[in-house]
Formats: C-alpha cells, sequence, structure tokens
C-alpha cells in the first residue's frame, strides 16, 4: 500500500493501523447558506482512503493529502489523522 501522508504532508504514524478523515466544508454564506464538517470513526487505511476518494469526487486512489475539492459555493477540505482502534489519535513527537 502507497504511504499516507497527513495534513502536514509528514508520512502518518508507521505503527497507526486505524485513522480518521476530518472533512470540513467551507462555503459562501450567501450563496450556499452554511458550512458543514464531519469527523468519521477509525477505520483501516484502506477504508479511510476509500472515503477520502468519494469525498473528493474521483475515481482514482487518494493519493497525498490534505485534499482541497472545489464545491458550490466554496471548497471542502479533507485531511487524515493517524488513530487507534478505540478511537484514540495518535500523538507523535516533533
Amino acid at each position: 500500500m502507497a504511504e499516507i501522508r497527513g495534513a502536514t504532508q509528514a508520512p502518518i504514524a508507521a505503527t497507526a493501523t486505524h485513522y480518521v478523515v476530518h472533512v470540513v466544508d467551507e462555503v459562501e454564506e450567501r450563496l450556499a447558506g452554511r458550512g458543514c464538517s464531519y469527523t468519521s470513526p477509525p477505520q483501516s487505511a484502506k477504508a479511510a482512503l476509500e472515503l477520502v476518494r468519494i469525498l473528493r469526487g474521483c475515481a482514482e486512489t487518494a493519493g497525498e493529502g490534505p485534499w482541497h475539492v472545489a464545491i458550490a459555493g466554496g471548497r471542502r477540505a479533507i485531511t487524515l489523522t493517524p488513530a487507534h482502534v478505540d478511537g484514540q489519535l495518535v500523538m507523535e513527537p516533533r
């Protein structure tokens, strides 16, 4: 599987087996109302990348993140965060 990268463009923790997908829709309120956000439950790397692919509206694999997609009235930002199976995020030393 390809190396997964998160919002900082650094490789996500090699020990992480699950990932959380964060989505934020930023829209111009005059055009499309208000934006929204979503955070997925922890899921396998394969499932997380598939969700990213769907949210981007692409047929190909997700590639490296973070990802930004144009949506009606604004843009969608998608990031991955490493997580443990129990849902706790993985904190990496800097």
